[in-house]
């Protein structure tokens, strides 16, 4: 087996000279102070590989050389995710207000990927309040918001709420309907529910349509919302109540259709959920929709989450909800408050922050993490 030594003043700086030379598959072998830094011993995965399989060949058992094989793989991640740490440490020794910076990202939810895109561009010679208040202004900066979002109910139209099951759509609906006819009379904004899944879907969407003196239609499949919608041509604000599923089912691609009917999807997003449920729900819901509505923020301490799906989504933002009084617990979408509660929230002394002595191993699993994305 044929391995190479690597001496570098710091251990990122080997490793990428170990990457350069042997290339993105190589193996750390071992690691070890150094008088000029640090000192590596790596080898070619491929090397490894033939090795093995020709120590496979001599074996009587022909499982042995998938044995060494995974063994290898096994103790290159383990490796790679100790230099990571590694790499961690000196950065934070050569870069602190960066490496501040991307823990106070992830400490609130965002994800790693825009936690380094924000790290990468923060000027330099600020110190740790002035990097706090780029930080700030960046994110109010990218949080997109709905042009005009507060005239654009009374500008009236077809508007579908679209999103996961308990999502909160039904109540949203009820305070969107709530300011329709604060702006257009109660006899010029319609209900339509097409929820015929969820057991008392309709029952709830009447009772919020008597107090609000609205009129109500029932849609029990998409050809009966076909047959209705021009019926209602004369309303000046229909809002359309449809059914929630899990992002992963393939009945939520139905809700495309009503693009060609002229209605407008909006897609609620409950901000109370983990972060990969509210990407999931961003991808599906939030493509090809008008605005986005981001409800349960009440039960949600960290939005870090929601906030990071929506930037990188571009998908603008409309209202918040927060709340089921109707329709008191809707609010136009303010990024300066989020952005606020976001940061805030990275501050809770919760069981799952992360301690000092937990960020180098938490680089390590972010890198592997990363290679395996990379890799598939």
């Amino acid at each position: 087996m044929s391995a190479q030594v690597f001496i570098a003043a710091s251990a990122r700086e080997a490793l990428e000279k170990v990457r350069r030379e042997l290339g993105d598959d190589a193996v750390v072998l071992s690691t070890r102070p150094h008088p000029q830094g640090v000192e590596l011993l790596a080898s070619g995965y491929g090397k490894l590989a033939a090795t093995a399989a020709a120590e496979a060949g001599d074996a009587p058992d022909s499982a042995s050389g998938s044995r060494i094989l995974s063994e290898l793989a096994r103790l290159r991640g383990m490796l790679q995710n100790q230099l990571a740490g590694f790499a961690w440490g000196a950065e934070r020794r050569r870069d602190p207000q960066r490496v501040a910076l991307m823990q106070t990202l992830f400490a609130a939810g965002f994800g790693s990927a825009l936690a380094r895109t924000l790290a990468a561009r923060l000027p330099r010679g600020l110190d740790t309040p002035a990097a706090q208040r780029w930080l700030r202004q960046v994110l109010i900066r990218n949080l997109p918001l709905l042009p005009g979002a507060a005239g654009w109910l009374a500008q009236g139209g077809r508007y579908a709420l679209v999103g996961s099951t308990g999502s909160g759509k039904t109540t949203t609906l009820a305070k969107l309907a709530a300011r329709g006819v604060d702006a257009h009379g109660a006899e010029q904004v319609a209900l339509v529910a097409a929820d015929a899944f969820r057991v008392g879907a309709a029952a709830q969407l009447t009772v919020y349509a008597d107090l609000l003196g609205v009129s109500l239609y029932v849609a029990e499949h998409p050809a009966h919302l076909v047959q209705l919608l021009p019926q209602l041509a004369g309303k000046k604000l229909v809002l359309i109540d449809t059914a929630g599923f899990a992002p992963s089912d393939p009945r939520t691609r139905d809700a495309h259709a009503l693009d060609a009917l002229g209605v407008r999807r909006l897609a609620v997003i409950s901000a109370s959920q983990q972060g990969a449920a509210i990407e999931q729900a961003m991808a599906r819901f939030g493509q090809g929709a008008a605005a986005c509505i981001l409800t349960k923020l009440d039960e949600a301490p960290q939005p870090g989450a929601a906030l990071d799906s929506l930037i990188r989504h571009r998908l603008p933002l409309a209202y918040l909800s927060g709340g089921q009084r109707v329709p008191e617990d809707l609010h136009l979408a303010n990024a300066p408050y989020l952005v606020d509660r976001a940061l805030k929230g990275g501050q809770l002394a919760t069981p799952f922050a992360l301690e000092a002595e937990d960020w180098p191993l938490f680089a390590g699993v972010e890198a592997e993490r990363a290679e395996r994305h990379a890799a598939g």
